[in-house]
């Protein structure tokens, strides 16, 4: 549902553009907007959650997410929606941040690739699930009932968060203020890191730019391309319930991970460089969707395999990182898309998966 706040807005941006009286240009801002803002929050979500347990983070997180979702659908003005979305986005780095270190905490090492492979899922779940629900819901309610009923969830959320997760005391910030931070930045945590920023712009150039190439070098217009994205949403929460259990079958998740990056970069090859027809490429997509799947619970896995007193400031800093990657690949893609130049972008994937790998072995056991 956190993801699903700023996918959801997809469908709706013509109709937010005119309601709003701006730009589509402006409009389309609001996701890097919530990207951003997400990544700094998340940053902190380690010392927040030694400084005040993790549970209040997350149920803090839920609440302040429904307001900024009801500040949303009360907006009149173009900068009253970009403060609400930048709040929503920030409760949502608190919230992501948090859940990542508390699975991670209470699930054994030997389960924690499947764990994780779930709590990724969810993300897949809300392009698979949640945007075309939004669009049939708002269909009736428009794109403000939309952001109401995601906020009354967001208050449902933060209550079962009450009776779900245990409490953990919280602990006082060391002389620094941040608990961890100097062990989480130690070279080979740093790789990792990396390998999360690459990923994270890897997928975010190929789903997000998938639409826009089916309609430019396809000709596909906007209902005939619910189907390819489902299956691609599909594929790729596939690749995540199948990445989680193998990363807890391999004896070394770093090879795991890099050879699934590798294998994105050949699926981007085929897909953009050899230009393949409509129904292949749709196909191609879905098998992209699936290999990253693969390759993301190994790389959650690898980052939280860290000491428990730095796990939850590390596996914050990688929601971080996953932000970079959004907004690169939103920079990246958008300039590529808008030149129509759909082979670069394929190996510019490619070189990215490649960089990927390499510093994902870099990282520790």
């Amino acid at each position: 549902m956190a993801s699903a706040t700023g996918m959801t807005r997809a469908p709706f941006l013509l109709q937010m553009a005119r309601d709003l009286d701006v730009t589509l240009v402006l409009v389309s801002h609001l996701l890097s907007v919530t990207a951003v803002t997400w990544g700094i929050t998340a940053f902190f979500t380690g010392p927040l959650g030694a400084a005040f347990g993790r549970r209040r983070v997350l149920m803090a997180g839920q609440i302040v997410l429904g307001l900024s979702m009801i500040g949303i659908a009360l907006s009149q003005h173009y900068w009253q929606a970009v403060v609400c979305v930048a709040i929503g986005g920030s409760a949502c780095g608190a919230y992501m941040g948090s859940v990542f270190g508390e699975v991670a905490d209470r699930v054994a090492d030997s389960m924690r690739g499947r764990a994780m492979g779930w709590v990724i899922g969810g993300q897949s779940l809300a392009l698979l699930l949640g945007v075309p629900a939004a669009s049939w819901i708002g269909s009736v309610v428009g794109w403000r009932g939309v952001s109401a009923i995601i906020a009354v969830s967001a208050f449902a959320v933060a209550v079962a968060t009450r009776l779900v997760f245990p409490g953990t005391p919280a602990r006082a910030l060391g002389a620094a203020g941040a608990p961890g931070v100097g062990a989480a930045l130690k070279p080979r945590i740093l790789a990792v890191l990396g390998a999360s920023i690459t990923e994270r712009t890897c997928f975010g150039l190929v789903a997000t730019f998938f639409a826009t190439y089916l309609q430019l070098a396809h000709g596909f217009g906007l209902a005939e391309l619910v189907v390819p994205l489902a299956l691609v949403a599909g594929g790729n929460f596939l690749g995540n319930m199948i990445g989680g259990r193998m990363a807890d079958a391999v004896p070394d998740r770093r090879a795991l991970y890099a050879v699934s990056a590798v294998g994105t970069g050949a699926v981007a090859i085929a897909l953009f460089v050899a230009a393949p027809g409509a129904i292949a490429a749709i196909g191609l997509a879905t098998l992209y969707g699936l290999v990253n799947g693969i390759s993301r619970p190994a790389l959650i896995s690898l980052l939280s395999g860290v000491p428990a007193e730095i796990r939850g400031t590390v596996l914050g800093i990688n929601i971080t990182c996953a932000s970079v990657g959004w907004v690169t690949s939103a920079i990246v893609g958008g300039m590529l898309a808008a030149a129509g130049d759909w082979p670069t972008l394929g190996w510019v994937v490619a070189v990215l998966g490649v960089a990927g790998a390499g510093l994902g072995m870099l990282g520790r056991r």
